[in-house]
């Protein structure tokens, strides 16, 4: 995979996450039932930034890249532009870079929380490592790929089914070339991004959960929480209902994922768009 790619991947991922950040944190606080409003001290806003940029830069990386170079390598088994092709080649992806998005996800996690100044990420990862070893930076790791690589195959597989639409759609308007627009990449990223967060907001929280449950505030919250996974889904049940445990979070899960999901993906189709299939340049010609 060439530099170009890489780094439209490092731009895409740093832009959107600096942009969105405060978002993602009101999300975990309302997932865990930590906060159900919207406003907090200015600086919590902006608590467990450089974790995540610091894990989300290679780790989506990482994840473009891999899916990108599935996607070539299985085209002549699987079809360019098929289903097949597209879940395989999402499952891959998120395989691939599974690896540093749980710890981020983690560290992250234990940031946003604090009410008070965790001391940075160092301090927070020496922590984490001190009381609960290495393995506490993979909590709730088996989960998260539970959540995110059926995550990974609807998002990749109804944003490249919106690509080849409005690609039918520029040329039904007899537009002289198959590209899309900023505007098409976003419409293509908002609904599959729309899509695959609703399908998984309900593992999402109980993952988000187990992977806090031993940090001090969700202890005194929620103290049986530490009796595994299928306590957490119970005690989210109980807590909210059914419905509303299906749901919970969901808005402002959206409104941090859309457009922050929208940045990342248009930076990167404009900074180094994929190489169209045979079948395209054909259209195109």
């Amino acid at each position: 995979m060439d530099f170009a790619t890489i780094s439209a991947a490092v731009a895409g991922a740093v832009g959107s996450r600096v942009a969105f950040h405060p978002l993602d944190t009101i999300r975990t606080l309302q997932q865990t039932s930590l906060s159900t409003g919207y406003k907090l001290p200015f600086a919590q806003y902006w608590r467990g930034l450089s974790a995540a940029v610091g894990f989300t830069t290679p780790a989506f990386t990482i994840y473009l890249v891999s899916y990108r170079q599935a996607k070539k390598e299985l085209a002549p088994y699987l079809g360019s532009d098929t289903a097949l092709n597209y879940i395989a080649s999402g499952t891959i992806a998120e395989l691939s870079s599974s690896l540093l998005w749980t710890p981020m996800e983690v560290v992250k996690g234990n940031m946003q929380i604090k009410k008070s100044n965790s001391g940075g990420t160092f301090a927070m990862m020496k922590r984490m490592y001190e009381t609960q070893g290495f393995k506490g930076f993979y909590r709730g790791y088996w989960m998260g790929l539970v959540v995110f690589t059926p995550h990974s195959i609807v998002w990749w597989f109804t944003y490249e089914k919106m690509k080849i639409y409005l690609r039918n759609r520029n040329i039904e308007k007899s537009r002289p070339s198959i590209d899309l627009t900023a505007s098409q990449y976003a419409i293509a990223s908002v609904v599959s991004g729309t899509t695959a967060a609703t399908v998984s907001n309900f593992l999402d929280v109980v993952k988000t959960r187990q992977q806090l449950a031993i940090s001090e505030e969700v202890a005194r919250l929620r103290p049986d929480d530490q009796m595994g996974l299928l306590k957490v889904a119970k005690n989210l049940i109980a807590e909210a209902g059914f419905f509303k445990a299906m749901f919970k979070g969901l808005h402002v899960r959206l409104m941090y994922s859309m457009p922050s999901g929208v940045l990342s993906m248009v930076i990167v189709e404009l900074l180094k768009p994929e190489e169209p299939t045979q079948e395209q340049k054909v259209l195109d010609y």
